[in-house]
């Protein structure tokens, strides 16, 4: 449903939005935040403003610029821009803040936080990962990942993916192993290629890739190595249609949808300023996309196990391993 603004009300807001380093062309996690502005721009006739961060230096002065651009709200992709958002919250009390993927305690009366339990999703990813390798190739028995940055935001999905294998084997007496590696950046495509490459070597048969644009040059190596990936953050298979035919699936963040709802919040006065809002398997914030391509070749017992995963995670029957005891 479009949301018709009051009159007048479009042309006194601005939003604002600042990436993290890996650019809003990421295929991922930017490039989703900034989809879901734009979709709020053209239903809510809003004006919006995109400043890209190239270091974790740009920041504070990207914050600053929009604040003084007029933004009455401004949103932050990331949670290293976690304290940089507090000085700019700090002073400039009558904007409204959004920090993406952290939160503050104490909690801060101009900013939102926006986290998701990408948990659940990653979960499912790695019973994926293993139920197909074990399918296509149980001499190898490995599954890897690359991450980014070693920050909490990435050990979400990877502490899960790791959980979701081992009860794989739980469940079926089998011993899948874990191989990955962090790569310490996500800007860094070659990088990425260049770890995928050697974990696949290593015998590793699906690689699950949540690491920005890094991540994107592993999934060229499980292409080029005729392996089978799974994407992060958007469905990949869209944003990344070079390597769609060896995606499995994508682990959902569905960040749009969340930058959409808020800034609607913020046009009929529902912002929280010093809340938290989570996405999560219930709300369908997040999730696995469809297997498009392989949907006819993943066997039918692999889909109902993971369709009852997903009933006993909302349920609370089962726990993600996050966060970690």
């Amino acid at each position: 449903m479009v949301f018709t603004p009051p009159t007048g009300f479009a042309a006194t807001l601005t939003v604002g939005m600042v990436s993290d380093t890996a650019s809003f062309h990421d295929a991922g996690f930017n490039q989703s935040c900034k989809a879901g502005l734009q979709r709020a721009m053209r239903d809510f006739k809003v004006a919006g403003l995109f400043r890209e961060s190239h270091s974790r230096g740009d920041y504070l002065t990207n914050l600053n610029d929009l604040a003084k651009s007029g933004c009455g709200l401004i949103i932050g992709i990331g949670v290293l821009m976690q304290k940089d958002i507090a000085v700019a919250a700090k002073n400039n009390p009558d904007v409204n803040f959004v920090l993406i993927d952290g939160n503050f305690y104490p909690p801060l009366a101009n900013v939102q936080s926006l986290i998701f339990n990408v948990d659940e999703a990653a979960f499912q990813a790695g019973f994926l990962a293993a139920a197909w390798t074990d399918f296509k190739n149980p001499q190898s028995g490995k599954v890897g990942y690359v991450g980014g940055v070693k920050i909490k935001s990435v050990e979400q999905f990877i502490v899960p993916y790791q959980a979701g294998v081992d009860y794989f084997n739980r469940k079926y007496g089998k011993k899948i192993q874990v191989q990955g590696d962090y790569a310490g950046t996500f800007e860094d495509p070659a990088q990425g290629k260049a770890i995928g490459k050697r974990l696949i070597e290593n015998g590793v048969t699906v690689l699950f890739a949540a690491a920005g644009r890094t991540g994107t040059g592993a999934l060229a190596a499980v292409k080029e190595q005729g392996k089978w990936g799974i994407g992060v953050d958007a469905d990949q298979y869209f944003t990344l249609p070079d390597v769609k035919d060896c995606l499995l699936t994508s682990c959902l963040k569905k960040m749009d949808n969340a930058v959409y709802a808020l800034v609607q919040d913020v046009l009929t006065g529902r912002f929280r300023g010093g809340g938290i809002m989570t996405g999560s398997l219930a709300n369908g914030q997040v999730g696995l996309a469809p297997y498009h391509s392989l949907k006819k070749q993943i066997p039918d017992r692999i889909k109902r196990d993971l369709v009852d995963l997903q009933q006993d995670i909302k349920g609370n029957r089962l726990t993600t391993g996050w966060p970690p005891k």
